[in-house]
């Protein structure tokens, strides 16, 4: 290896390092964390065989790296499912799917290392078991930033945004450094080798960075919204209020936080820490919802809807799905929409 790329190694473990350690002490905090902590650690024992070699095959190091680097694409999925779109629980399913490249590629080595030398007929599925691996990876990693590019622009934590955006970027040059031209194509060299460990070291530098800045919680802690505590000789809230409420701008399709902020005549970056800073929004398509679930909970409750239909009153609120609408009501109620409106006691004609 050249005497850059392992400086690069070097100085890309330690900085996921020190990563690591700052985030550490709040693991107990939320699910987030963990997972920021765990994605730290994989990237840290990834990097390992490109400091020291080659590690002996089926060694104590060698095994813990091969199950860091198989599962690193997962956790960064996992991560990008709790982080970025704000899940606190992520399904059994999904968990299972982040393990899954894992779990193929042990079964290949499994049956390399009991099939040595292997017949033609071993040696096909091993390949066969590893090109579905990598086309795994590739649709975890692609989906991971899919939903960074989706809630980015609604994301109203300033650090959040920034780190979303050097993941956004990490991402999309992993896949074209690593999966496709290092893996699927076969292509290989010290340049692929000084991108990769770049690329990770300065994206490990940018998270301490922003770390160091600020605290870590404002990017990792749950949503508090207080969107009805507010103070009405703030003449901006008032006014923030006065769209909601009065002019009902959460029922427009389409309505953007750039928008938003034209329609009142504010800068984008004010509204962002008017809604974030001062209503402790973290998206800004919760504090929409905020008021759209508010106006469904209210029409469900007259007598005169009960043979509406829920999903108009959804749309008519501003909703676009059915899907999105029953997560947010249940979020905020408890209960589906239908079962909200029976314990109230309305029945259709």
């Amino acid at each position: 290896m050249s005497s850059l790329n392992l400086f690069l190694s070097h100085f890309a473990f330690a900085q996921f390092t020190l990563a690591f350690l700052i985030l550490f002490p709040r693991a107990k905090q939320s699910l987030q964390v963990r997972l920021y902590c765990i994605l730290m650690a994989t990237v840290m024992l990834y990097l390992i065989p490109q400091m020291f070699g080659t590690l002996p095959l089926y060694s104590v190091a060698w095994v813990v790296v091969f199950v860091a680097s198989n599962i690193l694409p997962g956790v960064f999925y996992l991560v990008g499912l709790s982080v970025f779109s704000d899940r606190i629980e992520i399904k059994p399913w999904q968990y299972s799917l982040a393990f899954l490249p894992l779990a193929l590629a042990s079964m290949a080595q499994i049956l390399l290392a009991l099939n040595n030398p292997p017949p033609d007929s071993i040696a096909m599925l091993a390949s066969v078991i590893k090109v579905c691996v990598m086309l795994i990876e590739l649709g975890l990693m692609s989906y991971a930033l899919f939903i960074a590019l989706k809630f980015w622009r609604d994301d109203l934590v300033a650090e959040r945004r920034f780190i979303r955006g050097s993941v956004i970027s990490f991402c999309a040059a992993y896949i074209l450094l690593v999966i496709v031209v290092e893996q699927l194509l076969g292509v290989s060299g010290l340049w692929l080798i000084t991108g990769k460990l770049g690329m990770l070291a300065i994206l490990a530098t940018g998270l301490n960075i922003m770390l160091l800045q600020t605290r870590p919680n404002s990017m990792f802690e749950p949503p508090k919204q207080n969107v009805e505590i507010v103070d009405s000789n703030e003449a901006p809230l008032q006014q923030l209020e006065q769209a909601m409420r009065e002019e009902k701008l959460y029922q427009q399709e389409g309505l953007t936080i750039a928008k938003l902020a034209r329609h009142l005549g504010f800068g984008e970056q004010k509204l962002r820490s008017l809604i974030n800073g001062v209503l402790g929004y973290r998206n800004f398509n919760d504090y929409l919802n905020f008021f759209r679930i508010e106006e469904v909970s209210k029409q469900l409750l007259v007598p005169e809807n009960s043979s509406t239909p829920i999903l108009t009153l959804a749309m008519n609120s501003g909703f676009r799905s059915l899907s999105s609408f029953n997560k947010a009501f249940k979020d905020t109620h408890g209960v589906t929409p239908s079962q909200y409106r029976k314990n109230s006691g309305i029945t259709y004609k």
